[in-house]
């Protein structure tokens, strides 16, 4: 409750300090719905969920004369983590027994959502919409699983660090058509919300493994890296989803 109480208050606070700097047009009226040329971003609020601000992307539209618009959505995103799995540790007289080992993880997304909206009369203040927009993104993410290992004589053996890296892929195709509003409560700033239907699809790509060793060559005097690489779809997955869809968030816009 505390979280929606304090997004509308901050949507109402910044109306009201817009609204203050409302410029009447020649014949006394104030413009508040876009014009030819006008193009915004917008940012989201969330008032129930876990970032009630949140930027999953960003939106940017440009209007026509008619008041229409093209949009365009862009989401671009990395993520890293590391886990130690295993601390390293001496024996009695501090000879390493084992080494400090890791999971790495890493992704990278990029998505873009180019599309239309149709908007209709409605009042000086509110801009009721229709539209279409398609989805296309991809997701490449790369896991590291370090392994411990020895080599050398089997009475003095040398610790050696090796690991065994991931790589997948996976490709999101989609197509929504949508419904919304943009509601001006102040001079070149809306809020609004929008719902759609439309289906979506998941492919998973084929998956490399690359597993780097070290092992003593046949003369048994020198340590070699071995690396053997393979690729697979075991754990692929592939989907389809039709239906209604809803964006369970408030849209913040500001027209420039």
């Amino acid at each position: 409750m505390k979280k929606i109480v304090l997004s509308l208050a901050l949507v109402m606070g910044i109306g009201l300090v817009v609204q203050a700097q409302d410029t009447p047009l020649q014949d006394g009226q104030v413009q508040y719905r876009p014009v030819g040329g006008d193009k915004n971003l917008e940012v989201y609020f969330s008032p129930l969920g876990g970032t009630p601000v949140s930027i999953p992307g960003l939106k940017f539209r440009s209007f026509s004369a008619s008041g229409n618009a093209l949009r365009i959505g862009l989401f671009i995103g990395y993520e890293n983590s590391s886990t130690i799995t295993q601390d390293e540790d001496f024996d009695d007289d501090n000879v390493q027994t084992m080494l400090e080992l890791s999971d790495k993880s890493n992704s990278f997304t990029i998505a873009i959502q180019p599309g239309y909206e149709w908007h209709m009369t409605g009042t000086d203040r509110l801009s009721p919409y229709v539209g279409a927009f398609a989805n296309i993104g991809y997701t490449s993410e790369t896991d590291v699983m370090e392994m411990q290992g020895f080599v050398g004589d089997v009475s003095d053996p040398e610790l050696f660090l090796g690991d065994e890296t991931t790589k997948t892929g996976t490709l999101n195709l989609g197509l929504n058509l949508v419904a919304g509003f943009d509601y001006y409560f102040a001079q070149r700033l809306y809020i609004g919300t929008e719902v759609g239907f439309g289906f979506s699809m998941a492919n998973d790509m084929k998956s490399t493994v690359t597993e780097t060793t070290t092992e003593v060559n046949d003369d048994g005097d020198m340590y070699v890296e071995v690396t053997n690489e393979s690729e697979g779809s075991v754990g692929n997955s592939k989907g389809f989803q039709l239906g209604p869809n809803v964006i369970g968030q408030i849209r913040v816009g500001w027209l420039f």
